[in-house]
């Protein structure tokens, strides 16, 4: 049987002894309300700005109706706000709200309206090195890599006395011939290995790898480039790298030694390292059998491969048994043994990494930084730091505005699902565009707060 649709009204099942009828007539209306809230993150931060600065434009000024300003604040609040594919921007184009973030409530010309659509959008993101006919704005890498650590940096009133650098790469399955595709043995698909570096909750780099390059040996780049971005700012800080055993690799480890910076890697182990803590190992399994529980002991020793590492190092080592099975675990440190003992270093400072999974997990899952179906590395790296941005101004909105509430340590998904989708009408005057909210939304006591924290951040500066 064909089905009949009509597009002006939708039949529900009748409710309450009454029909239920659905009309998309609202008028002037947005489901993206609580955005102005990003908004106002973005101005105290200036972000969207810094980001646009890091463009060169080329095209004709004569011909221009946005800028690269307009074009890269509407891409990173699309993204936040959920819509990941450019061509939703075809109808967000003519979104109330989303024209009011972006500072655009008409076009300049005639046959323009507010925002740009997914073709000029798309132009953005292809940009090559070079300004070609049909792509006429440059994006400096280099400097949008900048950005990131020095928007961090900014975010402190003062120096830290000690920060620390969490690394790690994650696979980024691609189903196209894309540039750089190659298989990866591990996760058994074709992928790119993108390499992120954060400071808790700040992302400080996010760059793309192919998979048929060890993104741990090339970690040593981007460590040095933030490392010494911070110390030309922050010279007497002290920085500790922390990874998992993928970046226990010598060359990253000697550099680190001979720039004063400490770090905590994981290290895989090998026969001679079990024999190592043969003892331990057997007196905690011991234990684990008398009490029937898991048991675990720790222990630390100076240590150097046969050919692999040019120096000794101090090794941790857990040693735990339980069901009958061993799970021991060993980390390579620069850390001296009055600083830490060993349970304090691998239960209480090595294990927090686990929490930059979350994050990288929030930038795939929540802002779609997995979305690299461009053609090009170059293109797909400028789509990783849009979601990057995204990402920023989503968690510099909750340590600013969202500290002490239910969202205080909400992923980035639910902070948009509870306060930036608001039903929204948008009333246009001469003097005011107020918007207006439903009176039974949840999180009103939340956004009032949040509003008035932005509010005093912005008189303040």
């Amino acid at each position: 049987m064909q089905t009949e649709c009509s597009a002006g009204a939708y039949e529900f099942p009748a409710s309450c002894g009454r029909r239920v009828v659905a009309r998309f007539d609202g008028g002037r209306m947005s489901s993206d309300g609580g955005v102005i809230l990003v908004k106002q993150v973005d101005d105290s931060l200036g972000f969207s700005r810094r980001f646009a600065a890091c463009f060169r434009d080329e095209r004709h000024p004569a011909f221009v109706e946005y800028r690269v300003e307009d074009l890269v604040r509407q891409r990173i609040m699309g993204l936040a706000l959920g819509y990941e594919d450019l061509n939703d921007h075809d109808a967000l184009r003519h979104d109330p709200v989303m024209g009011l973030v972006s500072g655009r409530l008409s076009g300049s010309r005639a046959n323009c309206v507010a925002l740009a659509g997914k073709s000029t959008l798309n132009r953005l993101e292809r940009s090559g090195q070079q300004a070609d006919r049909y792509c006429r704005i440059i994006a400096d890498h280099e400097a949008l890599a900048t950005l990131f650590v020095t928007l961090f940096m900014d975010q402190h009133e003062r120096a830290p006395a000690r920060i620390v650098l969490d690394v790690d790469a994650t696979d980024d399955r691609i189903h196209g011939h894309q540039e750089g595709r190659a298989f990866h043995g591990y996760y058994g698909h074709n992928c790119y290995l993108p390499l992120y570096v954060f400071c808790g909750d700040h992302l400080l780099s996010a760059t793309l790898r192919t998979a048929d390059r060890d993104p741990r040996k090339e970690a040593l780049a981007d460590i040095r480039r933030i490392v010494e971005q911070i110390r030309s700012r922050w010279p007497r800080v002290r920085i500790l790298v922390r990874g998992d055993s993928g970046f226990a690799r010598d060359s990253l480890m000697t550099w680190c030694e001979d720039n004063h910076v400490d770090f905590l890697f994981g290290l895989a182990g090998n026969t001679r390292l079990y024999d190592r803590i043969a003892s331990l190992s057997a007196e905690v399994r011991d234990e684990a059998a008398t009490t029937g529980r898991a048991a675990r002991g720790f222990a630390s020793f100076d240590w150097i491969t046969k050919d692999s590492w040019t120096r000794r190092r101090r090794v941790v080592a857990k040693a735990e048994w339980r069901h009958g099975n061993r799970y021991h675990r060993f980390i390579v440190t620069t850390l001296p043994q009055g600083m830490s003992d060993p349970r304090h270093l691998y239960k209480q400072i090595y294990c927090a990494r686990g929490d930059m999974e979350n994050r990288i997990k929030e930038c795939q899952m929540d802002l779609f930084s997995d979305r690299t179906s461009s053609h090009t590395i170059r293109a797909n790296q400028l789509r990783l730091w849009f979601s990057a941005a995204a990402y920023v101004l989503l968690t510099a909105l909750q340590r600013l505005a969202l500290g002490q509430t239910s969202l205080e340590t909400a992923t980035c998904g639910t902070i948009r699902a509870r306060l930036l989708k608001i039903a929204t009408r948008v009333t246009l005057s001469v003097r005011r565009i107020v918007l207006s909210m439903p009176d039974m939304f949840p999180c009103q006591h939340e956004f009032a707060l949040a509003h008035a924290r932005l509010r005093r951040l912005r008189q303040a500066i």
